[in-house]
């Protein structure tokens, strides 16, 4: 097998393994949604939307989808194409954990492919991705990316 192939397939399992991790999340706020009881609306329903995401009691998404096959995020009913960028790279890999801290180190390995960057690579790329956001008018997921001490985290 040649190297173009290879690097083809090992591309292919990482949108494979993202997509698969992305499936687990909407399981588990399906299950939590479940668990803390209808809120209005019908168990049968569930599996059935056609029309995209399940929202909250307030029509907001829980958190941004992001689409590998168009390259662009779903966000409470509006739709940004980042492309193949860094930024599409960054706010997959914090929407693949929200609500949850990842190093500098983790997103180096993540999204620039172990290069030895400084945290002031990573910190314009998250100022260029708020950027893009809020230009995109998604002000609300721009202001949910949130950094402190080399780590940031997606709040939803």
């Amino acid at each position: 097998m040649d190297s173009m192939k290879v690097q083809r397939l090992a591309q292919l399992a990482s949108q494979l393994t993202e997509t698969l991790m992305t499936a687990v999340i909407c399981a588990q706020e399906i299950r939590s949604e479940i668990d803390s009881g209808s809120d209005g609306w019908d168990h049968a329903d569930i599996g059935r939307t056609i029309d995209g995401p399940r929202r909250n009691s307030n029509g907001k998404i829980h958190r941004p989808l992001l689409d590998q096959a168009t390259l662009q995020v779903t966000w409470n009913g509006k739709s940004l194409h980042l492309g193949h960028t860094r930024a599409f790279g960054l706010l997959s890999r914090l929407s693949r954990c929200p609500n949850q801290y990842v190093t500098h180190l983790d997103l180096l390995n993540d999204v620039w492919d172990n290069e030895d960057l400084s945290t002031a690579t990573i910190r314009s790329a998250v100022r260029h991705l708020r950027r893009r956001l809020r230009d995109g008018k998604m002000g609300e997921l721009a202001a949910a990316i949130r950094g402190h001490n080399g780590r940031y985290i997606l709040c939803l």
